[in-house]
This record gives C-alpha cells, structure tokens and sequence, in this order.
C-alpha cells in the first residue's frame, strides 16, 4: 500500500505542486497510517485523508508540510 501511495504522491507532486518535496518528506517523516489526497488549492499542498487514513493523520502531515513552507 505504501509504494503505491508514494507512486500517486509523487505524481501529484510532480503536477505544479508548489512545495512537492515537503509533501514526500512529511509522508515519511509523519509515517501516518493510511492514505491521503493532496489538494493544491493554497500556497502549500493539503492533505486529507483516503482510504485508512485518518484525520489526525492529515492534521500531522499538514502540519509538516506548512512547517517545512515556513522554514
């Protein structure tokens, strides 16, 4: 399950996300449990969750990911 997510995350990542690298470094800097959608509707990519995912998963990796934009 987790390779094929990678594969669909760098996919997305690679698709004008603005940030792609801090997505693929939270998914394994996070490590949640399931799977998650990212949206490219802001400034930085937002995760929510998929199949096995949860919301606490996507809050983490959120959280990661806008962390990352700041620095």
């Amino acid at each position: 399950m987790k390779k094929i997510y990678l594969l669909g995350l760098l996919a997305v990542a690679g698709c004008g996300s603005p940030q792609p690298d801090f997505s693929v470094q939270c998914m394994f800097e996070v490590d949640a449990p399931g799977s998650y959608s990212l949206s490219n509707g802001g400034s930085t990519p937002v995760a929510v969750p998929g199949e096995g995912g949860t919301q606490a998963g996507a809050d983490a990796l959120n959280a990661c990911i806008q962390r990352k934009a700041a620095a």
